[in-house]
């Protein structure tokens, strides 16, 4: 199989190539865990490599590799976390803090974002460290969603997944009992958060119940 040529280079080429690249683009990983887990999909496939063209340091060097990658996903998948949220004062000046530090980000997915009086703010704390942010206008019963951002280290749905089940007791003390988005940008994420497509003033939004 290895004597195969694909464009002219061996398959075994192929697979060292591919390693590399894997490991290059775990190393531009935000995530912690997506991190490992491409770090350990290039060091299979170096250990591969390395036992293939019969060098040793390099094949067992990545094993180790692997068995360290999936010593520590266990850990991470098993460890128990915290999750806190707290509903933020006008003017706080932590959130100003943090709008500026991560405003080119946030801009990335709320483009028309723009922090105005009377909005309503929630930060989501993991671990006791700040990890997302929460911001919307109320309006009457419902609360129209302006800002749902997780710093990107923690992009692994639970920031979101969290907030989404503790909202009805947070926004409830407001008599809100939907919130909604018109953002695009967020459609995949909104679906897994459970938002549904619906219809308001003639326009096509991402409506969640509070139930």
């Amino acid at each position: 199989m290895l004597e195969v040529n694909i464009l002219g280079i061996s398959v075994l080429e192929w697979i060292g190539y591919a390693a590399s690249v894997l490991v290059l683009v775990s190393l531009s990983m935000t995530s912690i865990i997506k991190l490992r887990w491409y770090n350990l999909a290039g060091a299979i496939l170096f250990s591969t490599y390395g036992f293939l063209i019969g060098s040793l340091p390099v094949g067992i060097m990545n094993f180790l590799i692997v068995c360290a990658n999936i010593y520590n996903l266990k850990k991470m998948y098993a460890r128990k976390e915290d999750f806190k949220v707290i509903e933020i004062k006008e003017n706080d000046e932590l959130l100003m803090h943090f709008l500026d530090y991560y405003k080119k980000d946030i801009a990335g997915f709320y483009p028309n974002f723009e922090k105005r009086e009377k909005q309503m703010g929630i930060f989501v704390l993991r671990n006791m460290a700040v990890a997302g942010i929460f911001i919307g206008t109320q309006e009457e019963s419902e609360l129209r969603i302006e800002l749902d951002y997780a710093l990107p280290q923690y992009r692994d749905f639970k920031v979101g997944d969290y907030l989404y089940k503790s909202l009805k007791q947070t926004l409830g003390k407001h008599n809100i009992k939907s919130v909604y988005c018109s953002s695009t940008k967020m459609l995949k994420y909104m679906e897994k958060m459970g938002f549904e497509s619906k219809n308001k003033n003639s326009k096509s939004i991402m409506r969640k119940e509070l139930n």
